[in-house]
């Protein structure tokens, strides 16, 4: 049964029962009251829609076309005429060069009181790519006018020079240094001595020769071998001959990483009027890595040293860490070494030493150290350093109690101290120039000797320099020294008083080959003593002239 007839019988139904309705409610109308009716819905009517047919569509791409077109163009020719006409091309000559011809000659004349003599001149070969050469000649000397005997003279000879190779670098150098003193630390209102017998005259020869690879990148291996040859005598028959040979090597393995070592052999004889020997030798090896990166540097190394036939194993560690970017860098470190107590090293040092004691040894230096260091702005620099240091068989110059004119060695068996060390300078190019350094020791153990004899506890140096209108030089170097105690024969002991000394110095320019100048030393006219019964030499002052070409 469809829904049309369904619908059709219920509305022909329910129009039978309206009427059925009406009759009755007519008849009761007349006859009696109207009655209510209930009117039952069976079910209600609920229409619904035939299902859709729903189509499936599948999408395909269309197939790929193979073919190569054919493109034909045409491309009209247009005659175009221009007025300009380019110019044949040619090299151009190169520029001359604009470096000036360089003043590779000098020659230095002065005099002063004291009965100074000054002559220094130097030669050398200018620029040249295959080789340069040079040679310096000095010679100064001075004769006290409080004291007598008390004058020195010093010599010194170097010609030097280089040979340059495709891939190395070969270089060598011949020098003779002469340095006579005179004794005159005595009594000098009790003992009289010839000049003869208190003049000391020290002769050194020195020959060299080294070889340096020039590396064409920053991958090769670096090396540089030298060797010296050192004959040293003084007059009283004393000679020592050293052989000293360094080979050091560097490569670079990484981008910041780069691995080097070090060999030294430092080897000498000394010899006292032939009748006794003494052979010091010092032989190590400086194996090491070194990383640098950008605010970060370290230095990792050791060194085996073999020395007063022992064997040791010393640190070598050293560490910057940039805090503020070259402004503030932290530098640390422990690094261990030998200082070799040779003749003619402690002769550099005191050259009032009588001989070379038997059974000396050298002294082992170990330092740690931490400090800061940087710069401010673009003219400042600065640099401090706070270390604790110990010295292992050091040698301290004492006064000889048979005749006190002469020194001899006091061996220290351990030595500490804690140093400070700062350092301020200022530079605005080549127009001035200042720095302040100092150095002070605070000696707190000594094991074997009761004070360390004739060691200043403090030293300080301020340089200043100023040029006007790059002609006129003027130099100023003030030296602070503390005072040191020294020992007395009767194994009393003493302390020389501290002292300033100022030396200036001033140049002009008259022309560009030739100018004049003139420096004053001890300005002050202290007569200190740095080795107890040497007092110094008071004011000098030197000038003269000086030539270059």
């Amino acid at each position: 049964m469809n829904i049309q007839t369904l619908y059709s019988r219920q509305t022909l139904m329910i129009a039978a029962m309206c009427a059925t309705g009406v009759l009755h409610q007519q008849k009761a109308f007349a006859q009696e009251p109207l009655k209510q009716e209930t009117i039952d819905i069976i079910s209600t009517n609920q229409p619904k829609l035939r299902d859709a047919y729903k189509l499936n569509l599948t999408a395909s791409l269309p197939g790929i076309d193979t073919s190569r077109p054919l493109l034909k163009y045409q491309v009209p020719a247009l005659n175009l005429n221009f007025m300009y006409q380019a110019a044949q091309l040619k090299p151009l000559a190169l520029g001359r060069d604009s470096l000036g011809a360089l003043q590779n000659n000098f020659i230095k004349l002065g005099y002063g009181n004291l009965k100074t003599p000054y002559v220094q001149a130097g030669f050398g070969s200018g620029r040249k790519d295959a080789y340069n050469y040079g040679l310096f000649v000095n010679y100064v000397g001075s004769q006290g006018k409080e004291i007598s005997d008390q004058q020195y003279s010093n010599l010194n000879v170097l010609a030097s020079g280089a040979y340059l190779l495709p891939g190395f670098e070969l270089n060598g150098s011949l020098a003779y240094d002469r340095n006579t003193i005179h004794y005159y630390g005595y009594n000098h209102d009790t003992l009289k001595y010839n000049k003869g017998d208190i003049a000391q005259t020290f002769n050194q020869f020195t020959a060299s020769v080294g070889l340096k690879n020039r590396p064409q990148h920053d991958w090769a291996f670096e090396f540089q071998p030298q060797v010296k040859f050192i004959l040293f005598n003084d007059s009283y028959k004393r000679t020592e001959n050293t052989f000293l040979a360094r080979i050091p090597v560097r490569k670079q393995v990484f981008e910041d990483i780069y691995i080097k070592a070090e060999g030294v052999f430092d080897l000498s004889t000394y010899k006292q009027e032939n009748v006794r020997s003494i052979n010091n030798n010092v032989v190590a090896i400086h194996p090491a890595v070194d990383i640098i990166k950008p605010g970060f540097v370290l230095h990792a190394g050791v060194n085996p040293t073999w020395t007063n036939s022992k064997f040791y194993l010393l640190p070598d560690v050293v560490n910057e860490s940039h805090l503020v970017r070259k402004k503030l860098i932290l530098s640390s470190g422990w690094i261990s070494y030998f200082e070799k107590n040779s003749y003619r090293n402690l002769i550099n040092k005191n050259p009032f030493m009588a001989g070379l004691a038997d059974g000396i040894l050298n002294t082992r230096v170990e330092e740690k150290y931490t400090g800061i260091k940087g710069t401010l702005g673009s003219h400042f620099n600065y640099n401090t350093k706070f270390a604790a240091v110990t010295w292992y068989n050091m040698p301290l110059f004492v006064n000889d109690s048979a005749d006190t004119k002469f020194f001899t060695t006091r061996n220290e068996e351990q030595l500490r101290a804690f140093q400070l060390h700062a350092e301020v300078g200022y530079i605005e190019e080549e127009k001035f120039q200042a720095r302040v350094t100092f150095d002070w020791y605070n000696y707190n153990k000594q094991e074997t000797e009761v004070k360390p004899w004739h060691l200043p506890p403090f030293q300080g140096d301020l340089f200043l320099q100023y040029t006007f209108a790059k002609k006129l030089r003027l130099s100023a170097d003030l030296f602070a020294l503390s005072g040191s105690y020294y020992l007395l024969p009767n194994k009393d002991f003493g302390k020389t008083k501290g002292a300033w000394d100022l030396n200036a110095g001033a140049s002009y320019d008259v022309h560009k080959n030739f100018s004049l100048w003139l420096n004053a030393n001890n300005i002050f006219n202290t007569h200190y003593q740095r080795w107890y019964l040497y007092p110094t030499y008071g004011f000098n002052i030197v000038g003269g002239v000086m030539i270059k070409f």
